[in-house]
């Protein structure tokens, strides 16, 4: 068994801007296009990122126009604006859109004649020879983009509005640049969703038909400290805070690794077609996949494992299953648990329900899941969403 995707350099804890010169000093790189969005940019941790940059002398050029689930264009124009500034290094300063965008704007650097539509994991890239590093400072506590092999990018055609997943281990950035003040800072609503987002990400990985013990130890030790420690950091506790910050990371390279399964398989057409946040949407899935999972003997042996750990060493009350845990948190923290709390009309859902099902059979993800219903079983347990 190979493990691929590990960043470089995992920077913990710091203020953003001198872990970010103190990486690029020791690569001798004098010029940068940071990436971000128009929320972040006007925020001061930003503002005094850049400072920090450009009073030790790097040359720094702004790409703030991300949108949320970013369409492929962003590639090109983010790669053009490197190109004009001479970059040798893209600082993604956001959250997954933000990374994904960076991600797909380095592939369109490195390989301008590259359709981004053919990254795949086995189609060779080269991205770790082209000289540009790709540094990802995360600005929310869930998606593990900073970790991670995938992108997300969305395209229209035929007046439908579809996800595409893409991935290669050379997309994981070079370095993760772990700054807890920035998740910190975000609202509260937002903070809860990506934190689903994280936990999912840990307890697919641990279902995946190719988790090993490298992935399992990751994953188990992210999902512990989400139960353990989200509480207290959506209600300010700055050490909380900075350690769901790295569980999602540690989430992040866990499945990079292992690989995650139906929630996302299913989470990626759904959030399309609703116009929902990924977080939200893998999280309100989760307690239901988890119990699906829980008909493998392999995965049951996982999610009771955590289950043990939660009840006999963290101290939480006891739950017939994993799934009763997940629930406990979500109540918790005030996470949605059906699509209606997201403000999803079941006319809606019922008219997307059976195509999303079917899309879920293409999505890649799908493929590490250790067990598939058939499409008509998706589509029922879609429908049960809302």
């Amino acid at each position: 068994m190979v493990l691929h995707g590990f960043p470089r350099k995992i920077l913990w804890n710091e203020r953003a801007g001198d872990a970010i010169h103190a990486i690029l000093s020791e690569e001798g790189v004098e010029t940068a296009v940071v990436v971000t969005d128009k929320v972040i940019s006007g925020l001061e941790a930003f503002k005094e990122l850049l400072g920090t940059l450009e009073s030790r002398g790097i040359k720094v050029r702004v790409y703030d126009r991300v949108t949320p689930e970013p369409p492929f264009t962003v590639a090109d124009e983010i790669a053009s604006l490197a190109r004009e500034a001479g970059a040798k290094a893209i600082i993604a300063v956001g959250g997954g859109s933000v990374i994904d965008a960076a991600k797909a704007a380095l592939v369109r650097l490195v390989k301008p004649g590259l359709d981004l539509h053919d990254v795949a994991p086995f189609n060779p890239l080269g991205l770790d020879r082209g000289g540009i590093l790709l540094i990802a400072v995360p600005t929310t506590s869930g998606t593990g983009s900073d970790a991670s092999h995938a992108m997300v990018l969305t395209e229209e055609a035929g007046g439908v509005r579809r996800k595409v997943a893409m991935a290669h281990y050379d997309l994981v950035p070079y370095a993760s640049v772990l700054d807890p003040r920035l998740p910190g800072g975000a609202p509260r609503r937002l903070r809860v969703w990506t934190a689903m987002d994280a936990l999912t990400h840990a307890l697919e990985t641990l279902a995946s038909t190719e988790a090993t013990p490298f992935t399992d130890a990751l994953a188990l030790s992210a999902a512990e400290i989400i139960f353990t420690r989200l509480e207290d950091a959506l209600n300010g506790d700055e050490e909380a805070t900075a350690m769901i910050h790295a569980a999602a990371t540690m989430a992040g390279i866990a499945f990079t690794n292992g690989g995650l399964g139906l929630a996302h398989a299913i989470g990626h057409p759904l959030g399309a077609a609703l116009g929902t946040h990924h977080g939200a949407t893998v999280g309100i899935l989760l307690p239901r996949i988890v119990s699906l999972y829980y008909s493998d003997e392999r995965a049951r042996a996982k999610y009771e494992r955590l289950r043990r750990i939660l009840e006999e060493l963290d101290g939480a009350e006891h739950r017939d299953d994993l799934a009763g845990h997940i629930y406990r948190l979500y109540d918790s923290i005030g996470a949605p648990k059906r699509l209606r709390d997201l403000g999803v009309e079941k006319p809606r859902l019922e008219a997307v329900a059976a195509r999303v099902a079917e899309e879920a059979f293409h999505d890649p993800d799908i493929a590490y899941a250790p067990i598939v219903p058939p499409p008509e079983d998706i589509e029922k347990l879609i429908l049960n969403l809302y």
